[in-house]
């Protein structure tokens, strides 16, 4: 039987073999090779003499980091959606290619990596460093792939990210916010109260078109959001501009069914409509996310209700699903999430009141 971690067994012969990998063969390709001993003390000792003994040849590269950096982000533009591919031009550029200059490939080390991490972590929260090493490390791998780099050493000591408790409605503010709405009903009153109803991201209402909703099925479809992201065309007047994109990933692509209340004020605003409208306008024109943003704090204001940042409303209303028995893995689809794992880490919250009616319960 073969030792954990150390491919060595013991063959039907009698004889122990022990399995390594050559990487330094023919054209830098992965090559086996086997060592044999009659004990398995004998054959964990050639391993180690071989590993001693066997010089490894080195990356005869002459490239820098900027040249892989620039390589690797070519190649990626062929495989990412626009504003993916924006995010991480300017991660390199902002960030990694300033504080790398000069350097070649082959001398950064996993040292030079966490020593970039402590410098930047001096001006960047945990998890802005921790994207921004994401990207140094996703370039680092592909030039090991393409062998202008050896045996790079990836245990890296990442920073640790703080799991962020964000600031939601009580129960009688939302109600507050809720009665405001029905009140005053308009296309960007109703956005709201659809994105508290089932947890939308913000670039996803200033996307959404009356052709999105089926008022028949009851349901509307996601399958797109407004972004605004960098503009890298060298010729544009504009540093930055909007796009109409699909959403964030292939699970954010989702039907989601509407309840009775919101199909019924949807009909009223939108029943005989342009299919084309966007319905927080209801006009051929669009909100930008952060316009909108700026509109949910007056609507807040207007309210009387304490101010809370837009996304608070996509975790209220997982943390109120919760509450209210929904079962995990529909609601993270509903959410449009990659794992129920992330649903339950970054989105559900529980209240005080909540845990109050647990212990109460207990005690009784």
């Amino acid at each position: 039987m073969s030792k954990r971690g150390e491919n060595i067994r013991k063959r039907k012969d009698g004889r122990w073999e022990a399995r390594l990998i050559d990487f330094y063969k023919e054209n830098g390709k992965a090559h086996y090779k086997s060592l044999y001993g009659k004990t398995y003390t004998e054959a964990k000792r050639k391993v180690k003499t071989y590993e001693k003994s066997s010089v490894k040849k080195v990356a005869t590269t002459k490239k820098d980091i900027n040249e892989v950096c620039e390589e690797w982000l070519d190649r990626a533009k062929m495989r990412l959606k626009e504003s993916s591919y924006a995010r991480y031009y300017i991660i390199v550029h902002t960030h990694i290619l300033p504080y790398f200059k000069n350097y070649a490939v082959s001398a950064v080390t996993r040292e030079t990596v966490e020593r970039f991490i402590d410098y930047k972590l001096q001006k960047l929260s945990a998890k802005t460093v921790h994207d921004i090493t994401s990207v140094l490390i996703q370039t680092l791998k592909y030039a090991e792939r393409n062998r202008y780099i050896i045996d790079f050493n990836y245990n890296i000591d990442m920073p640790k990210i703080q799991t962020k408790e964000f600031d939601m409605l009580n129960y009688a503010d939302e109600q507050k916010l809720n009665e405001y709405i029905r009140k005053n009903l308009t296309p960007e009153n109703f956005g709201v109260l659809l994105t508290k109803t089932i947890g939308l991201r913000i670039g996803e209402p200033c996307a959404l078109q009356r052709q999105d909703f089926d008022f028949e099925a009851g349901v509307v479809y996601i399958n797109k959001t407004l972004q605004r992201v960098k503009n890298l065309d060298e010729n544009a007047t504009t540093k930055t501009k909007l796009i109409i994109t699909t959403p964030k990933s292939q699970k954010s692509k989702r039907v989601i069914p509407l309840p009775e209340s919101i199909i019924s004020i949807a009909k009223k605003l939108y029943e005989n409509e342009n299919p084309e409208i966007y319905i927080l306008t209801g006009t051929t024109n669009y909100i930008e996310p952060r316009v909108y943003q700026a509109k949910f704090k007056k609507l807040l204001e207007s309210a009387e209700v304490r101010q809370i940042n837009f996304h608070s409303l996509r975790h209220l209303f997982a943390t109120r699903a919760i509450e209210n028995g929904f079962d995990i893995k529909s609601l993270s689809e509903i959410l449009g999430h990659s794992s129920v794992k992330f649903t339950l880490e970054r989105y559900v919250h529980s209240s005080l009141e909540l845990k109050r009616t647990h212990i109460n319960r207990m005690v009784s």
